[in-house]
């Protein structure tokens, strides 16, 4: 474990209360601050987006929820070539630097049977999926994580159209959560939170009568095994999904409603290009993941970098970078792209795509890539390129992601938030 990632006044005081950091700040929520606040969630899929989560929460006093996935972050390093311990390294490298000293919530994101990309496609059987997710979650644990979140709704040994019935999804729920508790108590470590259910459709708990079905039948089993645990989040189908931007308010404050009959948030996930942000705390969400946004921000402004690029080669005579060639390349070969293509575009090439979608799965795909070694060497050669003009390269996208986190932070009323806790606890 890495004890020394955030060792904050308020993450102290959650300890002395014998509770989770995360349950911790939410709390604070409606009872004592006054105010609704959304905590944000950011999805780690890159050096420079947990640079910049870090300095824009130092810069509004809040704290910060990095999440990783199965994809992302795992025993076999992910797209990121990051094990769990080697993301908190990386965090704690980068807190250090930025001299960041508030909490920093590191979380799992969908950890369930085949939400890893490589079961799917190789067809592993539940068992399996079950056996790796273990290792999984205990590296979780092991590395210092605060809090996981227990996705166990996808089952694609059911016959096509066919989801998991709400009791087999509390079953296999409570199973995880049993085991992480044991791994946890046998390491002697403190209290860690719990994040359950899906938004997706094909979870099966999208419907507000089925969302509270999980929730009772949860508890009871919960109660049953003499586990003296409770998620501090549920994920609430909000209306959001990657394609599409609409937050349903009413269709949020209705789940809001039902999780806070049973002393839990609502998370909201696929936020990224919601416009109508400032009604998440209003409506009560409690935490909003933010994750291929911030991917599309670092890509558009790498491109505007080679586009400057261009205008200087012939000052300096030197090769260009070809770095959005380079991207191009990697991400096609890469063949992620597939998995988010629409019914109608299944089958198809990526040159037969629509410009449109290209650049969209360009934007949003660049995630799976950016720590593959020929789109690392084109980007150093870009930054060494426009170096030679005295610009920094580096520093404009990092000032691009932070202009993008900025908007998330003020929305979800997260200004001074450290400090309004820890007025509170004085």
């Amino acid at each position: 474990m890495c004890p020394n990632l955030d060792d904050c006044e308020i993450r102290k005081r959650a300890l002395e209360k014998n509770m989770p950091i995360t349950s911790f700040l939410l709390r604070f929520s409606n009872y004592n601050i006054g105010t609704n606040y959304t905590l944000l969630a950011v999805n780690a899929n890159s050096v420079l987006t947990v640079k910049s989560a870090l300095y824009t929460a130092k810069r509004f006093m809040s704290p910060i929820i990095f999440i990783t996935t199965l994809n992302q972050v795992d025993l076999d390093g992910g797209y990121t070539g990051w094990t769990q311990h080697e993301f908190v390294r990386i965090v704690s490298k980068e807190k250090e630097n930025i001299g960041f000293d508030g909490p920093i919530i590191l979380a799992s994101d969908h950890y369930g049977p085949w939400l890893k990309d490589r079961q799917v496609t190789e067809e592993w059987s539940y068992q399996e999926c079950i056996e790796w997710l273990k290792k999984s979650i205990e590296a979780c644990i092991d590395a210092g994580y605060d809090l996981l979140h227990i996705d166990m709704t996808k089952d694609i040994e059911l016959s096509r159209g066919r989801v998991l019935t709400v009791d087999k999804i509390v079953e296999r729920t409570v199973e995880m959560i049993d085991f992480s508790e044991e791994v946890r108590k046998n390491k002697g470590l403190p209290k860690i939170d719990y994040e359950v259910g899906t938004e997706e459709v094909a979870g099966g708990l999208t419907s507000i009568e089925r969302f509270e079905e999980f929730l009772l039948k949860l508890k009871r089993k919960l109660v049953e095994k003499s586990l003296n645990v409770w998620p501090c989040f549920i994920v609430g189908d909000i209306g959001t999904s990657l394609y599409n931007p609409s937050f349903e308010y009413d269709r949020a404050k209705g789940l809001v409603e039902v999780a806070s009959r049973y002393d839990c948030y609502v998370k909201g996930h696929y936020t990224d290009f919601v416009k109508n942000l400032e009604l998440y705390p209003k409506a009560g969400i409690g935490g909003a993941n933010v994750g291929p946004k911030f991917t599309q921000v670092e890509f558009d402004a790498l491109e505007r970098l080679e586009r400057i690029e261009q205008n200087l080669l012939n000052k300096h005579n030197i090769s260009a970078s070809k770095f959005i060639e380079t991207l191009y390349n990697s991400i096609v070969e890469s063949g992620r792209w597939k998995k988010w293509l629409f019914k109608n575009e299944e089958g198809k090439r990526f040159e037969q795509l629509s410009r449109k979608r290209k650049r969209w799965l360009l934007q949003t795909g660049a995630r799976y890539v950016w720590m593959k070694d020929d789109v690392k060497k084109a980007r150093e050669t870009l930054y060494s390129n426009l170096k030679l003009n005295g610009i920094d390269g580096e520093r404009l996208v990092l000032n691009s992601l932070n202009r993008s986190m900025s908007r998330f932070f003020r929305a979800f009323n997260l200004k001074d938030l450290n400090k309004r806790i820890l007025d509170l606890m004085k």
